[in-house]
């Protein structure tokens, strides 16, 4: 997660997922998942659930990943798409989403 946070602060590229996007960034932490900061953050829910093991714990783990998996995921790619086309499109088909 602080690898990708890096790779876009080194190009100064938006964090934010509804800010406009002007750089794709497909190398590094980028070549083997397409969202490595959301993967992070569900990471440390699942850990955090296993630590304490109880549902609502878990309930949030798995909760947040349904919410970036079909929303944001989804609206961050559709707006990806827009901005770089074909480019983003080929990147699409040799990088998983998560892992």
């Amino acid at each position: 997660m602080i690898i990708a946070w890096w790779q876009f602060k080194e190009r100064s590229v938006a964090i934010c997922p509804t800010a406009t996007t002007d750089r794709l960034v497909t190398d590094g932490i980028y070549r083997f998942t397409r969202n490595p900061m959301y993967l992070g953050i569900a990471l440390m829910l699942g850990g955090t659930a296993a630590w304490f093991g109880t549902l609502p714990f878990y309930a949030a783990a798995l909760g947040f990943l349904v919410i970036m998996d079909r929303w944001f995921r989804r609206y961050e790619e559709d707006k990806l798409f827009a901005a770089f086309g074909r480019e983003y499109a080929e990147y699409k088909s040799k990088v998983r989403p998560w892992i």
